[in-house]
C-alpha cells in the first residue's frame, strides 16, 4: 500500500458494512457487503458481482 499513502491499513473483519475499501491484492477498490463478501467498485467492478475476503485479510481505508 505505499502508492497510497492516505490509506489505514486494517482488517476485514473490522470494515463496517457499506463502507469502501482498497484490497492491496487486485489494487482496486471494494464495498463490504457480508463478513466474507464485497463488490469491487473500481477498475472493471461495477459493484454487483461480489468477492470472497477472509477475515484476517488486511486492506485499506481512506482516513
Amino acid at each position: 500500500m505505499n502508492t497510497h499513502p492516505t490509506l489505514h491499513r486494517i482488517k476485514f473483519s473490522d470494515v463496517s458494512l457499506g463502507q469502501r475499501f482498497y484490497d492491496p491484492i487486485s489494487a482496486e477498490y471494494f464495498v463490504k457487503q457480508s463478513d466474507t463478501l464485497a463488490a469491487m467498485v473500481t477498475g472493471i467492478g461495477d459493484g454487483t458481482v461480489p468477492d470472497e475476503f477472509e477475515a484476517d485479510d488486511v486492506v485499506g481505508i481512506d482516513r
